[in-house]
Order: C-alpha cells, then structure tokens, then sequence
C-alpha cells in the first residue's frame, strides 16, 4: 500500500508502549500533519519555530488553535518526535535567532541519537559557541503554551526539556550580574523548579587551587572559535607557582594560534572543567568528546 492510498505502519517505537502517530497511524492527516510525520520517519525528529508574539505557526491548522498558545511571547523553537524515537524529553530554546535554535537544537538532538541523555541540572557545553546552556524542566502550564505540536503527535502530555542560555560572559538568569534581557527572552514560568550546582549555581564556589584571575593557556579554536575543550594540563613554574593549560586537544599548535586568557574564562565556558578542579600537578586530563568523561594521567616527561 502506497502512503497516499492511507495509512502506514512507521518503524517500531524506541520507548515500549509509544502511542505516536508513527506507531498507530490515523486513516487521513493534512498537509501539515504529513510533513511532521514524514520529517520523524526520515530523520527521528522535527524542529518547529514559532515567532515572537505568534501562537501556533499555524494557526489554522486543525487541532492546534491559537488559543492553546498566549498571544505575546518570546520566539521559540522545539523538537517533536525525542519521544518516540529515542524515549527521551522534547527539547525547548527560545529567545534567540530561529536559525540558530534550529542548529542549536538539531545538535543535540543529533548527540541524543549518539547516547546523550539530558536531565534537570545539566549544565551542557558545545551547543553555543564560547558559552554552556543548561537544562532544566519545562513547568506543566507551560507545556500547553509551547511544545504542543508534541502532545499532538505522541497522543499523550508531552515532556520537555527547557535550553536555557546565557550572557555572552556565561552568566546566566539567576546569577549575579546577568542582565534583566536574559529572563525576558526565557521566561522563568516556563520552567520547573531544579536544583543548580557547580558552575550553574547562584554564586558558584571556586574550588581551584590557583585565583580566578590566574593565567592559563590555551589556543584560538577554544578561545576565538567556541571550541570543546578536550585537554588540561597542570604543571609547576619556578615564576608563577604553576601554569594550567586548557585546549581544544590538537596536538601542535602554532605560536600564533595560543592565547593566554584567566582561568575563570575557561572554566566559564566549560564548567565541565570543575570536576577536574583538584588535578594534580604534573598531571594531565583529557576526553574523546564534548560528552565524554574525563580521564587522569601523569604527564610524560
């Protein structure tokens, strides 16, 4: 049977008991229903972008009236389809360029489809250039102003997970110094309460043995690109007391492409960075990928 002649059977559910529109098809959808559909056959999941002050990006479409959604808003973008695919939580970012959530979202769902598994409190690094997001759960009176489109397409309440983002200093909503714009373009009642540690706390600790402002080297790819920074180094200096190194871990480096920056500017851009806070000297620390953990070695000599 041909998909135009009625309804198909799509691949079996990745999460047992998946109700979607994939798993049981109806005997008729519209030309939106389709494309979304269509779009979750083909690659596991869909991006929709709705704009500032917009409800639905569709508002005729049958089944997702305006009223579900508030008439004044921030622009946002979500994924449909994490459920069924990989049993995980829809993903939620707003305030920000629709081309650069949808990037921004489609990354992660990709490192999702790799094993990624996201919860409340995350704080997750390589999404946006330079800075982290975390992740945190999106409030139940929220779920009905936002990721609708997924209740739709699982047959159920849908779950979610709120991108949030910070300053371009890596200050987020609720730290201090963060700007008012921050929580205008995510608003704080779309999301649950989480418990924030580490780099995403009020006012994180320290915990290094060395001052923010202490000197580190690193290079261009981390520094001036927004690169994942896969390699640490700590070693003693007759001058300084010791030097900490945090790159991009490609081996030979040219002069000109290492930059020397304060610590505190890496370990905002990487918090992952703070598990290692207590390396020891003369020791080194790297990961395969962004989403690896990190492992420990004395340094050859």
């Amino acid at each position: 049977m041909s998909r135009d002649e009625g309804p198909w059977m799509g691949p079996l559910p990745a999460a047992p008991g998946c109700d979607c529109h994939v798993c049981r098809p109806d005997e008729a959808y519209d030309e939106q229903d389709r494309r979304v559909i269509d779009t979750v056959l083909e690659h596991g999941w869909q991006v929709i972008m709705v704009a500032e002050g917009a409800g639905c990006d569709d508002p005729g479409h049958e089944g997702h009236s305006p009223d579900e959604h508030s008439e004044t808003g921030p622009a946002f973008a979500y994924t449909i389809g994490l459920g069924h695919r990989f049993g995980h939580p829809e993903l939620l970012m707003s305030g920000l360029d629709h081309r650069l959530m949808h990037r921004c979202l489609n990354g992660l769902a990709e490192r999702i489809r790799g094993g990624l598994r996201l919860a409340p409190g995350d704080a997750v690094e390589n999404v946006l250039a330079g800075v982290p997001v975390a992740v945190e759960p999106v409030a139940d009176e929220a779920l009905a102003e936002t990721v609708t489109w997924s209740g739709w397409f699982h047959r159920r309440k849908p779950e979610a997970l709120a991108i949030v983002w910070p300053d371009r200093n890596g200050v987020f909503g609720w730290q201090p110094g963060a700007p008012a714009l921050l929580d205008e373009l995510q608003p704080a009642w779309w999301r649950g309460p989480v418990f924030r540690s580490g780099g995403l706390a009020s006012d994180p600790a320290w915990g290094f043995p060395v001052p923010p402002d202490h000197r580190a080297f690193s290079c261009k790819h981390a520094v001036d690109d927004g690169e994942a920074v896969l390699w640490v180094a700590r070693q003693s200096d007759d001058a300084r007391g010791e030097d900490w190194s945090a790159h991009c871990g490609a081996h030979g480096h040219e002069t000109e492409e290492m930059r020397v920056v304060h610590l505190a500017h890496l370990v905002r851009s990487a918090p992952s960075l703070r598990r290692i806070s207590d390396l020891g000297l003369e020791h080194e620390a790297w990961r395969d990928s962004v989403d690896a953990d990190w492992e420990l070695a004395p340094l050859l000599p």
